[in-house]
């Protein structure tokens, strides 16, 4: 095996309760409403499996006979996933911020606390997150 190769290991998100999902749901809420950036972005959070995806909508200008793979909201708009946080404890103190590529693929951009990873998609991140 070549010089740098080899197992990466990747701890799996903390399961959480129905309870912690909604507390969840209410604090990512509160911090993006407090943003500058994200608040225009996010249209949709929804918890899954200890994560919480952020999605936004994109207007669909097409010509006439162009076919969509995924049904227009509206129809106009398609919904993407901006980002999501990955949680790895129940009270957000080990979170990561996730970009996902043209791939599919998740990568980690930031590693921290919930209130950071936030303000990370935000700010520092914005060239990621508010395209």
């Amino acid at each position: 095996m070549p010089k740098g190769y080899g197992w990466v290991y990747s701890p799996k998100p903390t399961k959480l309760t129905k309870y912690e999902k909604e507390e969840i749901k209410r604090g990512v809420t509160q911090y993006i409403e407090s943003t500058t950036n994200l608040k225009e972005k996010v249209s949709r959070i929804e918890i899954k499996a200890g994560r919480v995806y952020l999605y936004h909508l994109v207007e669909q200008f097409y010509t006439e006979g162009a076919e969509f793979i995924k049904p227009l909201i509206a129809g106009k708009y398609a919904e993407f996933p901006l980002g999501r946080i990955t949680f790895y404890d129940t009270k957000g103190d080990k979170c990561t911020a996730d970009w996902q590529r043209h791939s599919g693929q998740w990568i980690t951009l930031y590693e921290g606390n919930l209130e950071n990873c936030i303000k990370f998609m935000d700010q520092e991140g914005c060239t990621w997150f508010c395209h």
